[in-house]
């Protein structure tokens, strides 16, 4: 992991944040983040945070044109994007650490002070649109959303947001502008090297990002699954193989230990060549691919696994998961797969984490609820995990008994529903 300090910065506006010093590198990262996202909003004006995000960062006070303002940012190399989800919108750059006081201040005047230009909206409405025309060719991500609104969570595909588009007005994003992007509802990350002084930083947050001090933070939506009595399925004829989805919850978000014991699991099972269900199919020439995860979801931790796979070998790698999902609630773990689970992690993590910018990524869940993992610890934490916690985990994930599987592809009621069947038996054996 890159050595950093991480520093909690609240201004007396409300706004709070996170200073990393990174004292070994030569970039800055910065992100400004607000909860703006899709679940403050009506289905039929869903779009309206997606077409924000991307007007924002376009003609403002100090630059006529979204391109002009873009061509301010990049001239020496540097990269600014923004992206949407169900719950946030967020800005960012990236530049040289010769140029961040310039930079930063760009992006702090375009939050500030876009002029919403009817031009603009209408070319990033069309953006938008061949955006997710060309999502809608994600299977996995088709899937995804689809089991999303059937277990009761905020969620469109992407067809259903294509045609809510044209229901997006330039008054729609002004007010949720007006609404959400304001300093108490702000979060922020900014890493790089400033040598333990923060005040230039601060200052220019002060001087540069001036919005509106009225308001709260937007809490979180409390969203609680629902679990799914038959599978979830989506039929598409011209795929020839099955994108399978299983979904489990817990009614609760998982702490910084618990979540670590999350992704031992997922590392046992699916990481690698070796993993109990991935490295067992792959040796039996079931799947190519297979993977797993796990993530806080509105009010609950969600932990998933996903694969593609022929309809002659659903049924077996549905039976291996079916089995190793069992054996991990009965205790069965042996201390070498175990280790090697762990080792694997420890890498995996320690890789992951050598940016500015992977750093900010690593203390991205400060901006759900304001919680500060200290990832300079993560290495020692994963080292103290043990194997009767990531039992206890799993075992705490089956009691809760809420999930769902989505099969899509040209399958049918009858073969789904026995994948169904094969994944209730996790949640309803004694083991």
């Amino acid at each position: 992991m890159l050595k950093h300090k991480v520093h909690e910065i609240e201004l007396s506006s409300g706004m709070k944040g996170l200073i990393i010093d990174t004292p070994k590198t030569g970039v800055v990262v910065a992100e400004v983040s607000f909860r703006a996202g899709e679940f403050m909003l009506p289905y039929d004006k869903w779009e309206t945070a997606h077409m924000l995000e991307h007007v924002l960062l376009g003609a403002n006070k100090t630059h006529a044109t979204a391109r002009a303002f873009q061509a301010a940012i990049e001239q020496n190399g540097a990269y600014s994007n923004a992206s949407t989800s169900v719950y946030d919108v967020t800005y960012e750059v990236e530049c040289a650490d010769f140029e961040w006081r310039r930079v930063l201040g760009l992006l702090f005047d375009a939050i500030s002070t876009p002029l919403f230009l009817q031009q603009e909206i209408d070319s990033e409405l069309s953006n938008v649109r061949e955006e997710l025309i060309s999502r809608s060719n994600n299977h996995f991500r088709h899937l995804n959303l689809g089991m999303r609104q059937a277990m009761g969570m905020r969620a469109l595909n992407d067809t259903e947001r294509v045609e809510r588009l044209e229901n997006i007005t330039r008054g729609d994003l002004v007010s949720h502008y007006e609404k959400t992007h304001t300093l108490p509802n702000a979060r922020f990350i900014i890493a790089g090297n400033f040598k333990g002084e923060f005040t230039e930083a601060v200052d220019l947050i002060e001087q540069r990002l001036k919005l509106s001090n009225k308001g709260v933070r937007i809490p979180m939506p409390n969203e609680t699954p629902e679990s799914l009595a038959e599978p979830f399925i989506v039929r598409k004829p011209s795929v020839p193989n099955n994108y399978l989805f299983l979904d489990f919850y817990a009614d609760r978000i998982y702490n910084e230990r618990e979540n670590i014991a999350l992704h031992m699991i997922s590392t046992l099972m699916t990481d690698t060549m070796y993993s109990r269900m991935f490295g067992t199919a792959r040796e039996k020439g079931w799947v190519y691919h297979m993977f797993s995860g796990g993530a806080s979801v509105g009010s609950a931790t969600g932990w998933w696994l996903g694969a593609q796979v022929s309809k002659t070998n659903s049924q077996p790698l549905l039976r291996l998961i079916r089995d190793e999902c069992i054996r991990l609630k009965s205790g069965n773990l042996n201390a070498e797969d175990f280790d090697a689970a762990k080792k694997h992690l420890l890498g995996t993590t320690m890789r992951s984490g050598q940016t500015s910018s992977s750093l900010v990524g690593r203390y991205s869940k400060y901006y759900v609820d304001d919680t500060i993992d200290d990832m300079n610890k993560l290495a020692s934490l994963i080292k103290k995990i043990t194997p009767e916690e990531c039992i206890e985990l799993f075992q705490d994930l089956c009691r809760n008994d809420t999930w769902g599987i989505g099969v899509l592809g040209s399958t049918s009621k009858s073969p789904a529903s026995r994948l169904h069947s094969y994944t209730s038996e996790i949640f309803t054996s004694n083991s």
